[in-house]
């Protein structure tokens, strides 16, 4: 939906009168409105109202004789009431409670959509008004109408499909405005500096890629009913007009059988009719992740060599403290970032100097922890939480073998270290994935500074994602996901309500020295889908977040991982050879049965021990007990079962 000058001066003319004839070379912005489905065709070259378009003209009449908007003929040409991005705005301030984000309130404001409202006890709100809440309304239930010609067939095959920089897009066509009003491109919040295809123009622009372009219509809609008429009642039931057309465009063949196009088309005409779109997941990874499971694999390879060397914690530690710190040169922010927690980010340069003094990373421990011979442990801790997060996302997995807890990497472990190994190793933060994987949206696009970290992490460019773009965008969707959150990262997400908060409102909430911690746990939390970040950096706690906060309400500060994938490995065995008494909403195990569960979890006994204990600390169980908080864990992770079992091979 695009609305310029010259759209707001036909919506507005058009109000009062039945319909209106014009010329051929002044039809565009006509078949502009017609597509976002504000305008009807009644014939050729004579546009009327829909209903939609009627709501939208009430709206602007409104407004403009309000003073709120200026009359549209003192209208900059280049100004846009409404557009993507608006639109986005609109959507992100809604998601978060009517609550508009201080980065979009002027633009939303002075276009009528946003307003200022007193609440008792809370004082000031900014709001989505209620103009802002109809024009969304209509947005989300007109149904724009999909018509695609040789000409915008040519334009969509050769456009970039993004996340990209608008500058990529041509300036002297008006092509992206008709793309932008059948909802097949979106551009950023809040200046419209980056653009992407949409779910819907990404299947679109992929099944163009198969058609052959033989009459002047190529997509539209009555050839999709057409294909789906031939699908569900055959052959005989269609005329001899659309099957020519059918095959002329490559959507069948000679005897009616699909070929590639028409069964792209038959997904476009279901995401079309039926606004089923991906959810927006992501992933990330830190610098010390990608190292641990290089650490792993190196391991792997020694083992081969000499059987009693296994990849365990400890040969980890190992791995990690006796090299060269000039190995491990890109891990020193991450060193560092642990050090400032414990002796305090006021010493954060005598710290940096320190380091830049050492040449192992052992010396580096050693010299900050030789009081009281902590050093190792505190090694130990970093490592343990870092083999905690790659478990969470199904990169690695934790097994007994010859007595000793030691780490296998998965399938999706390999494909990671593949590319850090090609590539370089890097973090991977979940925004940089989600510049990506946002498109998947119905109508979305990354905002400048996801963009920029995707850029930096080479996972896009050129006009869209690279193949490690698209690596990390799939896995996103791929893996094996387990609950993990460690005690900074839970204490960020008590702090965050279900609405109306801002990524400036959770930094207001710790004190400033704790800005980069605070940005590595929002990453991670999104990344494992406790809450969304939205383009106007708007906060959302997700239904899994808010299940996990309710869970873990009772857990205390003290736990350094309050829950983590080991936990729920036993959880889950225990669950499995005990008795669930639903009203006192309890499972209950036997002390005899205990062996049974350190057999199903796969865990060597010391560990199933030890994190049996942290559950009882979590306040997850009782002594032989599965309470409420640790059934609520048990659910998000039958929630995962459950996506885990469709099938998403298609998924690029």
């Amino acid at each position: 939906m695009v609305i310029k000058k010259e759209h707001a001066r036909i919506l507005l003319e058009l109000k009062d009168r039945d319909a209106l004839e014009v010329k051929k070379e002044e039809e565009a912005p006509y078949l502009e409105l017609e597509r976002a489905n504000l305008l009807n065709m009644d014939r050729l070259l004579t546009y009327s109202l829909t209903y939609w378009g009627k709501g939208i003209s009430e709206i602007l009449e409104n407004l403009i004789s309000r003073g709120v908007l200026a009359p549209v003929d003192e209208w900059d040409e280049n100004y846009r009431w409404i557009s993507s991005d608006i639109i986005l705005m609109l959507e992100s301030a809604i998601r978060n409670g009517d609550t508009v984000s201080p980065r979009t309130y002027e633009i939303l404001q002075s276009r009528g959509l946003a307003t200022t409202v007193k609440e008792e006890k809370k004082g000031e709100r900014k709001v989505v008004s209620d103009e802002g809440k109809t024009v969304f309304e209509i947005f989300r239930e007109a149904k724009p109408r999909l018509i695609i010609d040789r000409e915008l067939y040519d334009f969509i095959r050769k456009l970039p499909e993004g996340p990209a920089p608008q500058s990529m897009l041509p300036t002297r066509t008006r092509l992206p405005y008709l793309l932008e009003s059948m909802r097949l491109i979106a551009f950023s919040v809040p200046a419209r500096e980056i653009y992407n295809f949409t779910g819907l123009g990404k299947l679109v622009k992929e099944t163009l890629n198969y058609v052959a372009p033989t009459y002047d219509i190529v997509l539209s809609e009555d050839i999709m009913v057409s294909l789906a008429r031939l699908m569900d009642e055959g052959k005989e039931f269609l005329t001899e007009t659309e099957i020519e057309t059918l095959e002329g465009l490559a959507y069948i063949d000679g005897e009616g059988n699909l070929l590639p196009a028409g069964e792209k088309l038959l997904e476009v005409y279901n995401l079309w009719k039926g606004k089923k779109f991906m959810e927006v997941k992501t992933i990330s990874i830190d610098i010390l992740d990608a190292e641990i499971l290089r650490t792993i694999d190196r391991l792997w390879d020694k083992h081969g060599t000499n059987p009693e060397i296994l990849p365990t914690a400890d040969e980890i530690v190992n791995e990690l403290l006796y090299r060269p710190l000039k190995e491990y040169k890109h891990l020193i922010s991450y060193y560092g970032r642990r050090i400032y927690q414990d002796i305090g980010y006021q010493k954060k340069r005598e710290i940096e100097k320190k380091f830049a003094e050492l040449k192992t990373v052992e010396e580096v421990f050693k010299s900050f922890y030789e009081k009281g011979g902590k050093w190792r442990d505190k090694m130990m801790d970093l490592v343990r939480q870092a083999l905690y997060s790659l478990e969470s996302f199904g990169l690695i997995r934790s097994m007994e073998m010859e007595g000793k807890e030691v780490f296998d990497i998965t399938d999706h472990g390999m494909q990671v270290l593949r590319d850090m190994n090609l590539r370089g190793i890097r973090d991977i933060p979940s925004i940089a994935v989600k510049a990506i994987t946002i498109g998947n949206r119905e109508f979305a696009a990354p905002n400048r500074s996801w963009y920029e970290a995707a850029e930096e992490r080479n996972l896009v460019s050129q006009g869209g994602p690279t193949e490690s773009g698209k690596l990390y965008a799939s896995l996103a969707y791929q893996i094996e996901r387990m609950p993990h959150l460690t005690r900074f990262e839970l204490m960020v997400l008590k702090a965050i309500p279900e609405r109306g908060f801002f990524v400036e409102n959770v930094y207001e909430s710790f004190d400033p020295i704790w800005h980069e911690e605070i940005e590595f746990a929002l990453n991670k939390l999104e990344a494992r889908g406790y809450l969304d970040i939205l383009p106007d950096d708007g906060i959302v706690l997700t239904e899994d977040g808010k299940l996990l906060k309710r869970a873990l309400a009772g857990a205390p500060d003290s736990l350094g991982n309050p829950i983590n994938p080991l936990m729920v490995r036993v959880l889950r065995a225990i669950a499995q050879v005990g008795t669930l008494y639903v009203k006192e909403k309890k499972v209950r195990i036997l002390p005899r049965q205990i062996q049974e569960a350190i057999k199903i979890s796969g865990l060597e006994p010391e560990r199933f021990q030890k994190e049996l204990l942290i559950l009882r600390s979590a306040k997850l169980m009782g002594q032989n007990t599965i309470n409420e908080a640790g059934l609520l864990v048990l659910k998000l992770v039958e929630k995962y079962e459950r996506e885990k079992s469709l099938d998403l091979s298609e998924i690029k």
